[in-house]
């Protein structure tokens, strides 16, 4: 995916947000939290240089593709202290945004040494979010608001590991198409935030690290269902670009977008937000997301938090 600069990518969001904006006026609170968000991962992201982890060579990474492991699944990953410094930023987006007393609480915490940021990033970056909610239970956070702040200040992190990684299965001559057909990421392990279609290809997009991978066949992102009750239908007809894959056998449901080329990250939080009118269409219908894939089976996750 080329590469674009700050600056680039800041247009492209203004742009982006200025026609949410126009087409939805109801979301324009939303868009306002969205674009300080977005700032501070550009912000946190810019800096990062960090090495994939000495562990992680072609071979391994191969090698955990082939038992369907994500690459980055139990490998040690050093968290630079800008990003744990920017933790309690994205809490004061989320607190000014009117999360509500839960956010304030947490970000007293953060404040107060009480939550380590390290240890969030942590285990974000293992997507293991069986201990997020045991540890927030047990000190008393709202589960869903410290998953939500340990991804939004990991995933630079994330992404920028993402890069590396493709670089280095690149020059090995690693070929992501021949190894991997699974609908979860094959380097974070989350699932896709919505399949990208450009000139008569389908892109699953991450959710959390923005790699873009394909299914070798037309099925369900999450249960593999090819049956007749998978199907992938437009809900306005005069936009064809704009699609839901729909399963009855799990379901789930994926949302479809026709673009002009590839979104880069972060930005793929934008066109989420875009197309909210689909994840509402389709939960109307008891459609919805599932949690992350249960790798455990695979794999037990070597928790360090």
């Amino acid at each position: 995916m080329q590469q674009t600069t700050l600056a680039e990518l800041w247009q492209l969001a203004a742009a982006r947000w200025s026609t949410i904006a126009s087409i939805s006026p109801d979301l324009a609170p939303a868009v306002a939290l969205q674009q300080r968000l977005v700032r501070l991962m550009l912000d946190a992201g810019a800096p990062l240089d960090e090495p994939l982890p000495q562990t992680l060579e072609p071979a391994g990474v191969l090698g955990k593709w082939r038992r369907g492991l994500p690459a980055l699944r139990n490998e040690r990953i050093a968290i630079p202290d800008s990003l744990k410094l920017a933790v309690p930023m994205f809490c004061e987006a989320l607190v000014e945004a009117g999360a509500g007393d839960s956010a304030s609480h947490l970000l007293d915490a953060l404040r107060q040494k009480e939550l380590d940021p390290g240890s969030l990033l942590t285990v974000s970056l293992d997507r293991n979010q069986e201990a997020v909610r045991t540890s927030s239970l047990h000190m008393g956070f709202a589960p869903d608001l410290v998953w939500l702040l340990g991804e939004l200040a990991a995933a630079p992190l994330a992404h920028h590991l993402q890069l590396r990684l493709m670089d280095l299965t690149t020059r090995a001559g690693l070929n992501l198409a021949d190894e991997w057909d699974r609908g979860y990421c094959p380097c974070c392990g989350s699932w896709p935030v919505l399949i990208e279609s450009l000139a008569g290809t389908f892109a699953l997009r991450c959710s959390f690290c923005a790699l873009a991978w394909s299914l070798q066949s037309a099925r369900c992102v999450y249960c593999g269902n090819a049956g007749g009750d998978f199907v992938t239908a437009a809900p306005d007809l005069q936009r064809p670009d704009r699609r839901m894959q729909l399963c009855a056998a799990c379901g789930c449901y994926t949302k479809v977008i026709g673009v002009t080329n590839p979104t880069p990250f972060p930005l793929l939080a934008i066109e989420d937000l875009a197309t909210m009118d689909l994840d509402q269409g389709a939960m109307s219908r008891e459609y919805h997301r599932p949690p992350l894939a249960d790798l455990d089976a695979i794999e037990p996750i070597k928790s360090r938090c």
